[in-house]
């Protein structure tokens, strides 16, 4: 089924999405278009934490790496999906059970807004709209 133009795209509903998360090159040119024809719109996927650092000099703002599904040292699918310049606390939108901290290899449940592709960085930048850990 096709889901409706302001309807938060999954894997389930989205055969587009699906394929994106199950990718193997997340500098694909398959992963910009996604981006581009998807921009403002929200999508919902099982992923985790990569990678999780201060934004520039920050102590509370953080870039997080977000890979889809389960956490893996050895492997990973999907685009490089970052939220950028985040507090833990608020900006995620916890839903459900918040963490006292979060860190890499935490599975999370994502749902976020499609904002753009950095071409240059093969980042995959989303605003989250809300966080759950899974």
């Amino acid at each position: 089924p096709s889901p409706e133009p302001d309807g938060v795209l999954t894997p389930a509903n989205s055969p587009e999405l699906a394929a994106l998360l199950a990718g193997t090159d997340y500098c694909a040119p398959d992963v910009a278009a996604f981006a581009a024809a998807h921009r403002g719109q929200t999508i919902a996927f099982p992923g985790s934490i990569g990678a999780m650092g201060p934004h520039e000099s920050a102590e509370t703002r953080y870039d997080i790496l977000i890979g889809a599904g389960d956490f893996s040292e050895t492997s990973a699918t999907g685009p490089a999906f970052q939220f950028r310049d985040v507090n833990t606390t608020y900006d995620l939108h916890w839903v459900g059970s918040v963490p006292d901290t979060i860190g890499v290899g935490a599975n999370l449940s994502i749902t976020a807004e499609v904002d753009r592709y950095e071409e240059r960085s093969c980042l995959f930048l989303l605003e989250p709209v809300t966080t759950a850990v899974r």
